[in-house]
């Protein structure tokens, strides 16, 4: 095990300077078109319709990088496809309770996400419940994910584009969040070998984040 790590590491430090431009492109590409959104509507739009946004400026540049790339291998049924956004759920409940455990969201500030289910709820639900997990999806498991898998084992890939998934999202709250999540993520586009494993996944997550912030929503009131 301890030789499988190393190893691993070992091949980790012999990347080339293009190989690691070309893992990190569609990460800096999505963060630019996030930066634009921002500038060109900070005024006027909220937070979850700039990211609408910036989700819908990438998505053809990062369709078409994604339509280039060598897919993995189709493993599992696509009737079974049906259960993955249970399984974001599940892990959302469970590394929510995790934060809620440690009593993290009382020391760092969780307000950049937070900001998100601020907004018309059927934006939030067709932006960031379905669209946005979709175009992350395309940029961390398709893109980042894939081309790490195809020189490394799934570990050191999975582990790699999870931590920068987890980073992409800015806060000490959601990178302890995000990280597990990226691990189940790429886990599912591994097992069954097809984006609409991790997209679905994702938007189960989403989804159950937006629901609970509604709950709380009425219950203060």
């Amino acid at each position: 095990m301890i030789g499988r790590k190393t190893k691993g590491i070992t091949r980790l430090k012999k990347l080339s300077a293009y190989q690691v431009l070309e893992i990190l492109f569609p990460v800096a590409f999505h963060y630019g078109m996030m930066l634009l959104a921002a500038m060109l509507t900070g005024n006027f739009l909220d937070a979850a319709s700039q990211t609408t946004l910036a989700a819908l400026l990438a998505l053809p540049f990062l369709w078409m990088l994604y339509k280039k790339e060598p897919k993995p291998e189709k493993k599992y049924s696509r009737r079974s496809l049906w259960l993955l956004p249970f399984v974001g759920m599940a892990g959302n409940t469970l590394f929510s309770l995790i934060l809620n455990a440690v009593h993290l969201t009382e020391h760092f500030s969780n307000a950049s996400q937070e900001a998100l289910f601020q907004s018309n709820l059927l934006l939030q639900i067709i932006g960031i419940g379905l669209f946005v997990p979709f175009v992350e999806e395309l940029v961390f498991r398709g893109l980042v994910y894939g081309k790490m898998r195809r020189l490394f084992s799934f570990r050191v890939a999975a582990a790699v584009s999870a931590a920068l998934f987890a980073l992409y999202h800015g806060n000490i709250v959601q990178l302890v969040y995000a990280f597990p999540m990226g691990l189940l993520l790429a886990w599912s586009y591994e097992r069954w070998g097809s984006l609409s494993a991790p997209v679905l996944l994702h938007i189960g997550a989403n989804l159950l984040g937006i629901l609970e912030t509604v709950i709380r929503r009425f219950s203060i009131r």
